[in-house]
């Protein structure tokens, strides 16, 4: 009997990175779910619906010159691609489900799965905007990729490159994760009865100064309570 790739995407979830690349190797429904761009998953708590978007689902701006991003496979990733921000000044990130897909009735948060290579630079100097539209809801703040102790960093060694909006020491920061990346919340929303488009951003567009090494894995919709 063979099992529908929902299942079988459900089955993974629950194993490491590595188990599912060698399902992958021996089965081609698994394969083909290790594949997938979505990885969806049952909370076992409360038996509601969580979803994280690849990277691969994202609009992403200029994600495809390799100037400016490089896609590759990383040992620790759920998908078969992330991607890594080489260097811009701009910095755009959406991503879209619909809330048929999720739980009704649910309190969710959308999170970016990210995490910041070696090379990284300009990635704390500006907040980023964070969004997440449902409808007539809309959660929205400003986050840090940086620590608290850089923020006050940044904030004491001000110079002419440093855009006007510098942060106020309480912005969230990415928080670790326990399948080795990190995570930063974008906001919150309700799932009712009907069916909606979710929207959720991650934004700098206003500090006009060059960033990288920002690694994005996808955005992460899970249940809050």
């Amino acid at each position: 009997m063979n099992l529908p790739e929902d299942c079988v995407s459900a089955i993974l979830s629950f194993t490491s990175p590595a188990s599912a690349c060698r399902s992958s190797l021996v089965s081609s429904t698994f394969n083909s779910a290790a594949e997938s761009d979505v990885s969806f998953k049952i909370e076992r708590a409360s038996g509601k619906k969580s979803y994280l978007l690849s990277a691969r689902e994202l609009f992403i701006t200029w994600s495809d010159q390799p100037m400016y991003w490089s896609w590759k496979r990383l040992p620790d990733s759920r998908f078969a691609e992330a991607v890594e921000l080489i260097t811009n000044s701009w910095l755009e990130i959406h991503g879209k489900i619909r809330t048929r897909s999720l739980s009704k009735n649910t309190t969710y948060c959308a999170y970016l799965v990210m995490n910041v290579s070696k090379r990284a630079y300009g990635l704390d100097t500006t907040p980023f905007e964070t969004a997440v539209k449902v409808g007539n809801q809309v959660s929205q703040g400003t986050v840090c990729v940086c620590t608290h102790d850089e923020k006050k960093q940044q904030n004491t060694d001000c110079n002419w490159t440093m855009p006007t909006k510098v942060f106020t020491g309480n912005e969230p920061i990415p928080s670790e994760r326990n399948d080795g990346w990190m995570e930063i919340k974008l906001g919150e929303f309700f799932t009712g009865e009907e069916d909606e488009e979710v929207k959720m951003s991650f934004l700098e567009t206003k500090g006009f100064h060059l960033k990288a090494g920002l690694v994005i894995e996808g955005i992460e919709v899970r249940p809050l309570d």
